[in-house]
């Protein structure tokens, strides 16, 4: 147990596991009101494990930090770890919920995080859009596997209804049997979103689908109850287990590959380093005082971490340990992917300027029923958007080509 000393008038010695079961107590009953998703505590302890490790190696008590260090682990997250901005506003987020939960529990009065933003991001929202044009869309749907073996249509069925239907991975992922809706001849999901609950109707095609997968896991030997995972996998190390959201943005990429809508990856073995700011640190001591400088520890500019585990505590997305993620690799068990007919040379080319992903079949959803006549109500409704000006995003990304203004000047051609 990692014991550190606070810097406050009392000389108490508080743990940091103690911190860390305590932040985990908050999560249970403030978070989301008390009924946080198991994401998004998971979410909640990895980076406020990150931070944790980042005030150790510093020798920096918690307790103890300044805002000034705060800022200092903000720079860190810019400087060192080069995270994204929507990453560092997510983690200052979590130490400073952190800091309000040491404040309820009255073991501190003061939040160094409280007001501290990421840095300003000058970005055109609709650039972040990625989406297949209709030809491609078909492209994809229609190469998908066609044996009807359990894994094939469970493949089609969960790129369809991401593509079609525009539903999030981790609705998905979170989606059972008992969750599959029928009204008359209707038949519908009920999913469960970061902070809402809809149904998403099917179309006849995905509602045929759909029999077709559940009958053939009937067939397989499968008991299907309400609680039964909708989505599972069929990897050699992980049967019949609720499909995690890494395994489905993998299935998803490996058909936009084999249609040659994204490159094939880049594999590198890197080792993980996290750079430690230059900033003068002030190491409490017990009797409350500081070091001088003759005592102070020398400067550290960069900590290399070789043990995973170790590795883990700075990284937002862990690296997996010995354990093999479902579907990370077909299997035979994995439908083979047959791709037909495919016209590969607009579109490889095309590829290589977008980034597409598994969230870019939402945006192809959205995008693609707007320019077919869809209402931006009925699209926010299908899409689960709370903004309509979520859902404004992908009209505008048509008008920006199809009326843009400067195609009605009267110029001489060029």
């Amino acid at each position: 147990m990692t014991v550190l000393v606070t810097q406050s008038p009392s000389t108490d010695i508080v743990a940091i596991d103690r911190l860390s079961a305590l932040f985990d107590r908050y999560l249970q009953t403030d978070v989301g009101e008390g009924d946080a998703s198991a994401d998004t505590v998971k979410t909640y302890r990895t980076n406020l494990k990150q931070f944790l490790s980042w005030c150790q190696a510093l020798n920096l008590h918690p307790l103890s930090a300044t805002r000034s260090q705060i800022k200092e682990f903000r720079l860190w997250l810019i400087e060192a770890q080069k995270y994204q901005r929507a990453t560092i506003a997510l983690k200052l987020s979590v130490v400073r919920r952190f800091y309000d939960a040491l404040i309820e529990r009255e073991l501190t009065n003061f939040n160094p995080a409280l007001g501290l933003k990421p840095p300003r991001e000058a970005i055109d929202p609709a650039a972040k859009i990625n989406y297949l044009e209709s030809e491609e869309m078909r492209s994809l749907i229609e190469n998908l596997p066609q044996d009807n073996s359990v894994a094939s249509l469970r493949d089609r069925l969960l790129v369809a209804m991401m593509v079609i239907q525009g539903v999030r991975t981790i609705e998905m992922h979170r989606v059972s049997v008992g969750d599959i809706v029928k009204r008359g001849a209707d038949v519908g999901l009920k999913v469960k979103g970061k902070r809402s609950l809809r149904i998403v109707p099917l179309t006849p095609d995905l509602a045929d689908l759909l029999r077709q997968y559940l009958t053939a896991r009937k067939q397989a030997g499968e008991n299907l109850t309400e609680d039964t995972p909708l989505f599972v996998s069929y990897s050699r190390n992980c049967d019949s287990s609720r499909l995690s959201r890494r395994s489905m943005q993998r299935i998803v990429d490996k058909y936009l590959i084999a249609n040659g809508l994204k490159p094939e990856p880049v594999k590198r073995q890197t080792r993980k380093t996290a750079a430690i700011p230059k900033s003068e640190v002030v190491v409490p001591t017990k009797q409350g005082g500081t070091l001088g400088d003759r005592d102070r520890r020398p400067e550290i500019d960069t900590i290399t971490i070789p043990d995973t585990a170790r590795a883990n505590a700075f990284s937002l997305n862990p690296e997996p340990s010995q354990r093999v993620e479902p579907d990370s690799t077909v299997v035979t068990q994995e439908p083979s992917v047959a791709v037909k007919g495919q016209k590969l040379s607009k579109s490889r080319s095309s590829s290589l300027k977008r980034s597409l992903s598994a969230h870019s079949l939402r945006h192809t959803a959205g995008t693609l029923a707007l320019r077919a006549g869809a209402s931006l109500r009925q699209v926010q409704d299908l899409l689960g958007h709370a903004d309509p000006r979520t859902t404004a995003l992908y009209a505008h990304i048509a008008d920006r080509w199809l009326a843009n203004p400067a195609l009605w000047l009267d110029v001489p051609a060029l």
